[in-house]
């Protein structure tokens, strides 16, 4: 019955957010970074066939997920949200479950009812995202492991539990890490009969990652495991201009495929030839481990910072400002970034430190016995492998969601341990855990590397862009102006405008804002392939090409400017040089369809 009332109330709060953000939230048809790349990569895999053409660059299971529930109920961004809130309900009766198995039932019932409650989790359950999915695996994966104990070595226990691991390591391979210590703490949980069970979880964790790894080769004819994003993001977090939580390689665009062609392109002129991904990977993974080799304290105390970020109190936002976006909901009233009140994760994270010094330190009264204080050690080596998978690497939020389901269990056996002292007037037995409880609150909240991620110009520059794209045009330039008022230097902004004025066929107007954006930002590829489109409306068509030019020189990959310079050359009856321009894009991208097309048209008139 309990487990009933918590998954229905998680339910109906984080379906009230789904409809709530649908009506009032512009990017809830319109995702932008790692969500925009999990809906093309689910797309793709929908038109383009289930195998796909190279490895994998990030671990597949999550847009392949994405891509079935596109394949049943066609491509809709709605139906995922309402999947994954059922999946996020189900999440908070399965910590309910571990609490249960770990402590007792009240602890258990009361970590549900935060879990369903926690307002990260209502937000990110409705982000095309990872979390979602790789909670539920953790926490059923975990479930599976507390069951079993050594009178019941179930061989196809042990093997379905490694498939759970197995699938979480394809959604986040920062898993890994914790599957490499696992057999450790199985040897000390079962002893003189570890042997069976570790071959059989094995055996289920290796069947599910192998297909992976021999899918990678077949396309690529190179050794991938899983994914090979691990040499980027390792130099993101390690280099000397890193702040630890920017996703962004120095000297590369911030838009996602920006980053990424710029990545690729950065370690080929610098090795001087063409580089298969593993070779990218291996290039940028050697820069970090230069960086750290050649400047150890800088690097040390980078580490040291990012590990502060990933349990501060503050959400450290990767592709948009969470307390921007959550608070244009009723999440406003329970996410906060105050001085010395970052809530929630700045108050569960010292309640929990808590409940691990409290269950650890008690007796078997409080602690049940040493196969309880095993089962905790569990957690607490999940806890510190995944934190430390991120930490060495680069931070945000959403990688800390995982050990949340944990954080609050702990933190409700601390809530109970406090209420019972209380009222059985054990006040001494009180003074540690709130020592603990008060300088952990404090220093977690006190934001001592000052980081102010705050950027109101952005958060309505990305609400602009949604409502342009959506064709609201007019509360798009509502939310530019809004930008403006906060960075009157932004060359997106004024580019983005540009656009709209374009749009309208005031050419005039639109030609003197993309030349305000490109005084402002020289290196803007878009706003001169931007002004040469006017210039090609007005045609004049010396100028457009020289636009266009320009654009291809700022970013060789861009394929519009190609496009656009193909077709004057083909208006102004060089059909040579028109072909060629759009050969040359084709070899960039031979997926264009649309140069593709023109240059069937040309060839084949």
């Amino acid at each position: 019955m309990w487990a009933l009332v918590i998954f229905a109330v998680a339910l109906i709060l984080r379906l009230a957010y789904v409809f709530q953000a649908k009506s009032v939230d512009p990017v809830f048809y319109q995702p932008i970074m790692d969500a925009l790349y999990h809906h093309e990569w689910a797309v793709s895999i929908i038109k383009g066939g289930w195998l796909g053409k190279d490895a994998f660059f990030r671990a597949p299971l999550y847009p392949h997920f994405l891509a079935l529930l596109y394949q049943i109920f066609g491509i809709n961004l709605l139906v995922p949200r309402i999947t994954q809130s059922m999946i996020g309900s189900l999440n908070c009766v399965l910590v309910a479950m571990i609490g249960t198995a770990l402590f007792n039932k009240k602890v258990g019932i009361i970590a549900g009812i935060i879990a369903s409650l926690y307002p990260l989790f209502i937000y990110f359950d409705n982000e095309l995202l990872i979390p979602t999915v790789l909670i539920f695996l953790v926490l059923l994966g975990t479930y599976l492991i507390l069951k079993l104990d050594a009178t019941n070595v179930s061989k196809g226990a042990w093997f379905y539990t490694g498939v759970v691991w197995g699938l979480a390591a394809i959604t986040r391979p920062n898993v890994l890490l914790f599957l490499i210590v696992l057999p450790f703490w199985i040897t000390q949980k079962l002893k003189n009969k570890f042997v069976t069970a570790l071959l059989y979880f094995g055996v289920g964790v290796v069947v599910m990652i192998i297909p992976i790894t021999i899918r990678n080769y077949m396309v690529s004819k190179e050794l991938v495991l899983i994914a090979w994003q691990g040499g980027t993001n390792f130099y993101i977090g390690n280099n000397p201009d890193s702040d630890g939580f920017t996703a962004i390689i120095p000297g590369t665009r911030k838009t996602w495929w920006g980053g990424f062609n710029d990545a690729k392109r950065i370690a080929e002129e610098t090795l001087g030839r063409t580089l298969k991904n593993s070779e990218i990977d291996q290039y940028w993974m050697k820069q970090g481990v230069q960086f750290i080799s050649k400047e150890p304290l800088r690097a040390l105390h980078l580490f040291i910072k990012k590990t502060y970020l990933y349990f501060g109190g503050q959400e450290i936002s990767n592709n948009r400002d969470i307390y921007f976006f959550s608070h244009m909901t009723y999440l406003k009233f329970l996410i906060f970034n105050l001085p010395l009140f970052q809530f929630p994760f700045g108050l569960l994270f010292p309640l929990a430190l808590c409940g691990i010094y409290i269950c650890m330190s008690q007796g078997p009264d409080r602690n049940h016995g040493s196969k309880r204080r095993i089962n905790i050690i569990l957690i607490l080596i999940f806890i510190i492998t995944y934190a430390l998978s991120f930490i060495i690497f680069f931070v945000c939020a959403r990688f800390r969601l995982v050990i949340i389901p944990f954080l609050i269990i702990f933190a409700s056996f601390a809530i109970l341990f406090f209420i019972d002292d209380l009222r059985n007037k054990k006040y001494r037995g009180l003074l540690i855990p709130l020592i603990i409880l008060t300088v952990t609150y404090v220093f977690f909240n006190a934001n001592i590397f000052h980081i102010q991620q705050y950027n109101p110009a952005l958060n309505y520059l990305t609400l602009g862009v949604a409502y342009q794209n959506t064709g609201k045009t007019q509360e798009a330039l509502e939310s530019y102006k809004r930008a403006l008022e906060f960075d009157p230097n932004d060359a997106e902004t004024y580019s983005n405008i540009g656009n709209i004025y374009a749009e309208r066929k005031n050419f005039i107007v639109a030609k003197q804002l993309y030349l305000k954006a490109i005084e402002i930002d020289p290196t803007s590829a878009k706003a001169y392939n931007n002004l040469g489109n006017i210039y090609f409306e007005m045609g004049d068509y010396e100028k457009a090409l020289e636009c266009y030019h320009n654009a291809i020189i700022l970013e060789p990959d861009f394929q519009t400017p190609f496009y656009h310079a193909g077709l004057i050359y083909k208006r102004l009856g060089d059909f040579a040089r028109a072909e060629s321009v759009w050969i040359r894009a084709l070899e960039i991208n031979p997926g264009h369809e649309r140069i593709r097309r023109a240059l069937e048209r040309l060839q084949h008139p």
